[in-house]
């Protein structure tokens, strides 16, 4: 399945911090490929789409990815709206020509070159999201490598 709305608005916090994917009004079905062709005009999230979803209605995990970067520069610019001061054809003709959002002053390099990765253009050189989680937790240990936790067994 392709959720087509990975956005900040669409995360919910449980008690114990969890965070959760809610709102699957635009959810679909992939087909044996992978992917979804749009065939109806609805009403999609332009600026979280990626550059394949803006131009040939095409989605898939990759263009999930692409919207989780999206996600994270939301989260690490403290709710700045992307693309804020583009048009929608003027936003895709940004995306096509190569350029992407600068790095959010609250993001780490390690979270930027992630979300840079989740932006490229091919979405073939996008990592999935099992890539993408054991990326943040490579990241979450590393940095917490100084505070001087032991570190036990995989059960522990």
């Amino acid at each position: 399945m392709v959720h087509r709305d990975v956005a900040c608005r669409n995360i919910l916090l449980t008690e114990g911090n969890i965070a959760k994917l809610a709102d699957f009004g635009l959810c679909c079905h992939c087909d044996e490929t992978f992917t979804y062709q749009a065939t109806t005009n609805k009403r999609l999230p332009l600026k979280w789409l990626s550059i394949e979803a803006l131009t040939e209605r095409l989605f898939s995990e990759k263009s999930d990815v692409w919207a989780f970067g999206i996600l994270c520069f939301e989260i690490f610019s403290f709710g700045k709206i992307p693309y804020f001061t583009l048009s929608n054809d003027e936003m895709v003709e940004f995306l096509q020509a190569g350029n992407r959002l600068e790095k959010p002053n609250g993001a780490p390099d390690a979270i930027y070159e992630l979300m840079l990765v989740c932006w490229k253009e091919d979405p073939a050189d996008r990592l999935k999201f099992e890539d993408i989680g054991n990326s943040l937790k490579t990241m979450l240990e590393n940095e917490t490598a100084s505070y001087g936790y032991l570190k036990l067994g995989s059960d522990d």
